[in-house]
Parts: structure tokens; C-alpha cells; sequence
């Protein structure tokens, strides 16, 4: 028996990367997996909702796809009545779509490209937990999974004033939200996936520095199963490093805070 048997997954910015990474192994271990992402890059990233519903059902995997904009609050509600319909259940948000803007000043960064990167890293996990809280509530159970990083919280990791305020926000975000459905047995986590061989990742030029170091996204797939299968009876309001799953935090460590 599969660890994801009977559990339903939404995964936002599955058309690539760690997105898709995280949408194949929960369809591995057997979950029926929504994905969602805009039909086309703005960046110009390769990488399509198609692919990724290739791969999986290659793989004998279910699989839902739709086009969904998260920072736009009718496609979100479109795209969770969609996996209702379908399926009659959501057990897990994974929070996957995001954007970067690393290495530039805020004297660089206008108005416009601000609010766009936060409307895509804050306004989008806002939008897509507001939209499934209420059946995970009815259900009194669900993992909603927060993508942070090592940025948010050292200035000196190079994420600048924009993304690292944006996954700043994205960590207070969770912690306040645990704390708010935990009587509906909801867990709420903030995963850190560390630096990853990814499209986005390899469009920034100093990524190359590091590129030898860096894991592949693939790797972030057990860390994001455990926590797909938290409750807030279990685990939750926690910020989870992937590179620390199996040490401070995982199967048989209990709870404990993994950021610590």
C-alpha cells in the first residue's frame, strides 16, 4: 500500500521544477493529484501542465490538470471547485508556484515587478488556503505545505528586499494560520527545499557557482510526503529544512521544531 492511497493533492506551479517533482511523487505514492499552473511562463521557462500529466500518467499515476493564475482569486475558487467536482475531497495544498528577483536593489526593482513577485509569492498561498480551508475544515483534516527558504530568514543568504521580504511574509503567514485551523486538525508547514538544479534556478547566472551543490528537485519528494500526511495533532506551525528530514524532523523523530 502506497503512503498516499485515497488522499487527494493540489499542487500549484506543476509545470516544472519542484512542482512537478512533488506532483509525481505524491501520484507515485498514490495520490489523485490536481496541478495547476499559468498556461504560459511569463519568464519564458520551459516547461508545460502537459508534460507533467504525461509523466505521471506514464507512470500509472491519476492525474487533474488545470490552467490556473494563483495571484487571481476566481481562478483559484474555479480550479478548487474543479477538484470537488471531481474527486469530493482535498487533503493536501502543497504551495509550490513562486517567483524569484535576486541580486538587485531596491532602487532596481519598480513599483510594477514588486507587487507582481508579492502578488505571486504571498497574495497566491493566501488565495489557494483561503479556497480549500473550507472542506479540509468539514473534513477536520488536511496539510496545507508553505514553500520557504533559508533567505526569509538570513539577510546575508542573498535574497535581496524583494524575495526574501516575500518568503519572510510566506513563514509568519504559516506559523499564524496553524495556530488559527488547529482546532480543525489541520497542519500547516513551511517547507525549506534548499538550493535546487532547477529551470528557475538556472536562468540566475551565480546559481552556476553552486550548480555542482545544488540537489535536484526530485530529492524534496519524501520531506513533502511526510508532511502531506501531518495533522495538527502530529505536526504543524513548524519551519521544516529539507536537508535536516531524517535528522531533526521526519518518520520516528515526532514533532519537535526542526528549526531550532
Amino acid at each position: 500500500m502506497s503512503q498516499m492511497d485515497g488522499m487527494v493533492a493540489i499542487v500549484t506551479g506543476a509545470s516544472r521544477g519542484l512542482g512537478r517533482a512533488i506532483a509525481k511523487e505524491y501520484a507515485r505514492q498514490g495520490a489523485s493529484v490536481v496541478i495547476c499552473a499559468r498556461r504560459q511562463s511569463p519568464t519564458g521557462l520551459a516547461g508545460t501542465l502537459e508534460e507533467t500529466v504525461t509523466d505521471i500518467r506514464d507512470a500509472g499515476g491519476e492525474v487533474f490538470a488545470v490552467d490556473c493564475d494563483v495571484t487571481d482569486a476566481s481562478q483559484v475558487d474555479e480550479m478548487v471547485r474543479q477538484a470537488m467536482d471531481r474527486y469530493g475531497r482535498i487533503d493536501v495544498l502543497f504551495n509550490n508556484a513562486g517567483t524569484m528577483v535576486l541580486g538587485e536593489t531596491i532602487m532596481d526593482i519598480d513599483p510594477v515587478r514588486w507587487e507582481q513577485l508579492m502578488r505571486v509569492n504571498v497574495n497566491g498561498p493566501y488565495l489557494c488556503s483561503r479556497a480549500v480551508l473550507p472542506m479540509m475544515m468539514e473534513q477536520r483534516r488536511g496539510s496545507i505545505i508553505n514553500i520557504g527558504s533559508r533567505m526569509a530568514t538570513d539577510p546575508n543568504q542573498g535574497g535581496g528586499v524583494l524575495y526574501s521580504a516575500s518568503k519572510a511574509a510566506v513563514h509568519m503567514f504559516t506559523y499564524c494560520l496553524a495556530d488559527e485551523v488547529r482546532d480543525y486538525n489541520i497542519a500547516v508547514n513551511v517547507l525549506s527545499p534548499g538550493a535546487l538544479r532547477s529551470e528557475g534556478s538556472a536562468a540566475i547566472p551565480w546559481t552556476q557557482r553552486d550548480w555542482h551543490e545544488r540537489v535536484d528537485p526530485s530529492v524534496v519528494g519524501p520531506s513533502a510526503v511526510y508532511l502531506a500526511l501531518q495533522d495538527a495533532s502530529t505536526f504543524t506551525g513548524q519551519l521544516a529544512f529539507r536537508a535536516d528530514f531524517g535528522r531533526t524532523w521526519g518518520p520516528d523523530l515526532g514533532s519537535g521544531n526542526p528549526a531550532s
